[in-house]
């Protein structure tokens, strides 16, 4: 299904922010420049419609709850994506294209924002006095009428779908100063299909007796994810494995997901974590440090010591080191950063005859939002036997749109989940150590957290200690002489998990947590093997992906870290200046180009106008006569020669000469040629780009003239040393 949404007026939707004191109330826009309505103030004027058909009788209750849900622990009935501009894909698209091109300079976030949206400047009026109050100028951009804008929207039980569409057609205003003729709509609810990406890309067939699959979250759209503290302001920049398990309960339903979580084999979802070139990445390890104040080198490369080897604390010896920080690294050594963003929201308060939050203890309320920026990739893995994984696979093959985390019913979590990949096999039981080959046996072992692991003590007491994390490596690998390598110091960070499960309307326990990035050595006089080390989970609560592990050899101390790369890489990409939006760019890129050879033709003869400035008024306003007049310039060229056939002060003459629109438009063109690769289309006739021209012309000749006056006027007040030069 889908909302389109038509301004038949200006449209403010609020962001919160300003705009370098130039723009008091902004509007929300996307990183681009484009403008879109997000979900939640969508979404609340059709529930105030929708209210407003409960009160008068046309809806019941019950179906009113069953459409959008209860404060508390009943979900609502349908979910809703932001409203974006149609063709907004294509449209990114080409912006891309043009970042990544000779004429990125066209794409900058304001200068696509001016082609959808204009400002408005506005005051305050003294009641008593009828003039403007001191300091209530204010400015607001606002989104063009006419603009068309789609939201995906998708219900849970199609029986409540001509109630929705009625209080959807209801909504008739929405925004900022919606009493004021800003604001007004038009809004309907259609059912389209859509064609939705397959979840699963692998083939059952290839599923062995235990299996790892390996899943990808691409971000459709924002995604919060809390964090343990339950502040709206923060967020996890991770998918925990409980965010998955969710997913699959919710396709599978109660009585099935029991069933396969009962299972003598466990069904564990990892964490998942930010991709790159399509690899899973890990946390960076909290013994990486680097020297202090170091920066990147000219090719991006930086030395980072582990700590954790003595090589290193040798090295460093007398340098004052720093962590290094890394919050995740790919598989290449590159330093790889989740990107978050912080939305704006308000409340408005029971009573609906007021239109705004208040700030008081009337219901309403201001509050922001932190989470996880779109167009983000993750992955983990899904560990789990033969049965488990065909059904889990059956259910992704039926499920249609699919959403995570806080929020996901409007505006949040929209993703593309796919299974795309068997990993391999994971080895499910421990094998006796002398089965496998003497290089994977070793009896010294790096561990690095990739999960924050929950831990208890032999009293059932939740703990942090590192030795009782030994206690249960000892149990999972079955060697008893398991120990922390003597000299060699933990380097340990904590987490705090809890959170809150909305179905059976409880907080989940709090546990300090050994956090996701810790890492020790761990030594063995018997042995261990490698392959028992690999995909292992220790502690509580694995099947949500507590505890993940990774083993690996001692290695280099010493090691290169990659500088982050954007997420808009530069390339040459192939593009069509036939585009809309880049034909919209490039005029408003001569528009400017054209402002500015103006500006620069009145400052070239600023001394001939001084030395005519007794009779340039005359001159100007005889000008502005004839322009309002004649429809181009060669019309307006004769009639000035006409005028001044016989005067021996040909001044108009050779204003008008000094600005030809048409050699004008041939220079400005072929220097965006020459700049950008792309040739402009003008869509105006030779009058109108006349009219454009001479409007710029004899702005900046009357803006001259002021300064002429203004500098005279010093002179006479305060002598010729009091004033300045043009």
């Amino acid at each position: 299904m889908k909302i389109t949404i038509k301004l038949l007026s200006d449209l403010c939707t609020a962001s919160g922010e300003t705009h370098n004191s130039m723009v008091d109330t902004d509007i929300v826009y996307d990183e681009y420049g484009i403008p879109y309505i997000p979900a939640k103030r969508i979404k609340g004027c059709i529930r105030e419609a929708a209210l407003e058909m409960m009160e008068m009788g046309l809806i019941e209750q019950l179906q009113y709850l069953k459409i959008f849900g209860k404060e508390g622990n009943q979900r609502s009935g349908f979910s809703l994506s932001n409203a974006y501009i149609q063709d907004y894909d294509k449209t990114v698209q080409v912006l891309r294209a043009l970042r990544s091109s000779k004429a990125k300079g066209l794409s900058l976030q304001q200068n696509v924002l001016n082609e959808y949206t204009d400002t408005r400047t506005q005051t305050a009026i003294d009641l008593e006095t009828g003039v403007a109050d001191k300091n209530s100028l204010r400015t607001i951009r606002v989104a063009r009428k006419g603009l068309i804008l789609e939201a995906d929207c998708s219900i849970i039980n199609p029986e409540n779908f001509k109630v929705l569409q009625q209080a959807v057609s209801l909504v008739k205003h929405m925004g900022v100063s919606r009493s004021r003729g800003l604001g007004l709509v038009d809004m309907r609810l259609d059912k389209i299909s859509h064609s939705e990406r397959p979840h699963v890309k692998v083939n059952k067939a290839q599923l062995k007796e235990y299996n790892k699959l390996r899943y990808e979250i691409h971000l459709k759209s924002a995604m919060i994810c809390k964090s343990a503290q339950g502040n709206q302001a923060v967020t996890e920049d991770y998918i925990t494995g409980s965010k998955v398990l969710g997913v699959i309960a919710e396709l599978l339903g109660s009585e099935k997901y029991r069933e396969i979580m009962s299972e003598r084999d466990e069904l564990i979802a990892s964490n998942a974590y930010i991709a790159y070139e399509g690899k899973r990445c890990i946390p960076g390890r909290s013994s990486l440090q680097k020297k202090k104040d170091q920066s990147w080198t000219s090719d991006g490369m930086m030395d980072v010591w582990d700590m954790l080897y003595e090589e290193s604390r040798k090295a460093t010896a007398g340098i004052q080191m720093t962590p290094a920080n890394i919050d995740y690294i790919s598989t290449d050594g590159r330093k790889v950063d989740v990107e978050t963003e912080i939305s704006y929201h308000h409340q408005r308060p029971e009573n609906k005859s007021v239109g705004r939050a208040t700030g008081k203890n009337d219901g309403s309320g201001f509050y922001q939002l932190c989470s996880i920026r779109a167009g983000q990739t993750f992955s983990g893995y899904i560990y789990a036997n033969k049965h488990q994984a065909e059904v889990i696979l059956d259910a992704l093959e039926r499920a249609g749109e699919i959403r995570m985390g806080y929020g996901r019913s409007s505006e949040f979590g929209a993703v593309d989940l796919v299974v795309d990949e068997i990993a391999e096999d994971k080895v499910n039981d421990v094998t006796k150590a002398g089965q496998y080959e003497s290089d994977k046996y070793v009896h010294d072992a790096v561990i690095t957290l990739v999960s924050d692991a929950i831990l208890y003590n032999e009293h059932g007491i939740p703990t942090t200690e590192i030795s009782e994390f030994v206690k249960y490596l000892c149990k999972v690998l079955r060697v008893e002489d398991i120990e922390l390598a003597n000299g060699v110091s933990p380097y340990l960070k904590f987490a705090t998990t809890g959170g809150f499960n909305v179905t059976w309307g409880k907080r989940k326990p709090i546990h300090q947590t050994l956090g996701k990035g810790s890492t020790f050595m761990i030594h063995s006089d018997i042995g261990m093997c490698m392959e028992d080390l690999k995909d292992i989970f220790v502690g509580e609560r694995v099947s949500e992906g507590f505890g993940e592990i990774l083993a690996e050899k001692q290695r280099d101390a010493k090691i290169l870290v990659r500088k982050p790369e954007s997420r808009d890489k530069s390339a040459n990409v192939a593009l069509d200046d036939s585009e809309e939006i880049v034909q919209k760019l490039l005029l408003a890129e001569f528009g400017r180009r054209m402002q500015g050879t103006v500006r620069t033709c009145v400052k070239e003869k600023s001394k001939f106008y001084e030395q005519n400035k007794n009779g340039l008024n005359a001159a100007i306003a005889k000008l502005r006569g004839i322009y309002r007049d004649v429809p181009d310039y060669q019309e307006m060229l004769s009639q000035v020669e006409g005028i001044e056939k016989d005067d021996k002060n040909k001044l108009c003459t050779e204003i008008v000469r000094n600005v030809n629109p048409d050699q004008i438009k041939k220079m400005i063109e072929q220097e965006m040629l020459e700049e950008y690769g792309m040739r402009v289309v003008l869509p105006w006739s030779d009058s109108q780009l006349y009219k454009q021209t001479y409007r710029a012309y004899i702005t900046e000749l009357k803006y001259f003239v002021k300064k002429l006056e203004d500098h005279s006027r010093k002179v006479q007040e305060g002598g010729e040393e009091n004033g300045r030069k043009l």
